[in-house]
């Protein structure tokens, strides 16, 4: 890849895919990625999944938005200038809510007597919670649908959490499995089967109860149509990491157990044919040298373990470009980029500094 390859995909791509172990600072990076997209683009989205309390009060969300989630919501005027968006440039942040996507798709597949139907009976709250649960297949969802409608020139997805990075990749196979299950072949019986035959049995209402039989044969019924749905689009999500306008960029740390996931990712991705496009080292310590002026007006004990704090820093700082060196040999045809540690309190300047690094504002 060429040396302005991060600039190519801001440019060109319509989707960028954060992914990365737990704790390499993906949200932030996401983030930051798509303040640095309002450079090149007028209308950006970054959706993520669980911003920091200090991201969170950047973008102006408070509580109630993060817990309901909902449609995406433009940066304000105030916030844009803290930010230094121009002025003819759009941000927007989505907080990804799995219910509220849930129901968009049950409303998009349903009608609404159906829709109703299904939402009143006790399996629906059970099943819900089973299926939002996967937030990356409601991820899938919700950027699919936002890249149809063309509402955005380039999205930025957060991955949610979890244990592994690959997990991510791995969500409509799954929910593919799931639904094909001899579990959900129950759940979506076919017109004369044994299970319906069995369930037309007297016995079974006496079983269950009057009220939860004649329930679940309705849950039964109206789900049979929302799994078709979902089965459909899982058929599509898989296709979705190799489209030529999503692009898939990890996140790592100087830190070798980062790293470790960061190969292992790697690998699994061209196994599956997925290309990965770009390398982002965050959290990288930066040189900090202390004025001897204002030492030498410090006892010696103080000047002594100053000295030392200092020492300790330079040797952080050697470790992380010896990683870092190590990565980019590890990976001679991706462009690895940097972005430092940051210690501030303030969201604003979080985003800032996170942004400047990944594309440098010109001099």
């Amino acid at each position: 890849m060429s040396k302005n390859s991060l600039h190519k995909l801001i440019s060109e791509k319509r989707c960028i895919i954060v992914c990365g172990g737990g704790g390499v600072g993906k949200t932030t990076t996401a983030a930051g990625l798509a303040l640095a997209a309002t450079r090149v683009h007028k209308k950006v989205l970054v959706v993520t999944i669980d911003p920091a309390k200090r991201l969170a009060e950047a973008f102006g969300f408070s509580q109630k938005s993060l817990e309901l989630g909902g449609e995406p919501i433009l940066l304000s005027s105030e916030a844009k200038q803290k930010l230094g968006i121009a002025p003819d440039a759009a941000l927007s942040v989505g907080i990804l809510n799995p219910k509220y996507v849930l129901q968009q798709v049950i409303s998009q597949t349903l009608s609404q007597e159906q829709a109703d139907r299904l939402q009143k009976t006790i399996l629906y709250t059970q099943l819900s919670e089973m299926v939002y649960g996967l937030q990356e297949y409601t991820a899938y969802e919700w950027v699919t649908r936002m890249i149809q409608n063309g509402d955005y020139d380039l999205i930025v997805l957060d991955t949610p959490p979890s244990f592994h990075a690959k997990d991510f990749f791995l969500v409509p196979d799954k929910v593919k499995n799931l639904m094909e299950s001899r579990v959900f072949q129950l759940f979506a019986p076919k017109k004369r089967s044994w299970f319906s035959a069995v369930m037309s049995f007297s016995w079974i209402e006496k079983l269950l109860g009057h009220k939860l039989y004649h329930e679940s044969r309705m849950f039964l019924e109206t789900f049979a149509l929302l799994r078709d749905r979902i089965l459909e689009r899982c058929d599509l999500l898989s296709r979705f990491f190799t489209q030529h306008e999503v692009a898939v960029i990890a996140v790592s740390t100087p830190e070798s157990s980062a790293m470790f996931e960061l190969d292992g990712l790697d690998h699994f991705l061209r196994e599956r044919k997925i290309q990965l496009e770009g390398v982002i080292v965050n959290q990288v310590e930066q040189t900090n040298s202390m004025d001897l002026e204002d030492l030498n007006t410090l006892n010696d004990d103080l000047q002594a373990k100053l000295k030392q704090l200092e020492l300790h820093q330079q040797k952080r700082v050697e470790k992380a470009q010896l990683s870092i060196q190590k990565c980019r040999a590890r990976y001679p045809l991706l462009e690895v980029v940097t972005a430092p540690m940051v210690y501030e309190p303030d969201g604003f300047t979080i985003l800032k500094q996170t942004a400047n690094s990944l594309y440098p504002l010109p001099f």
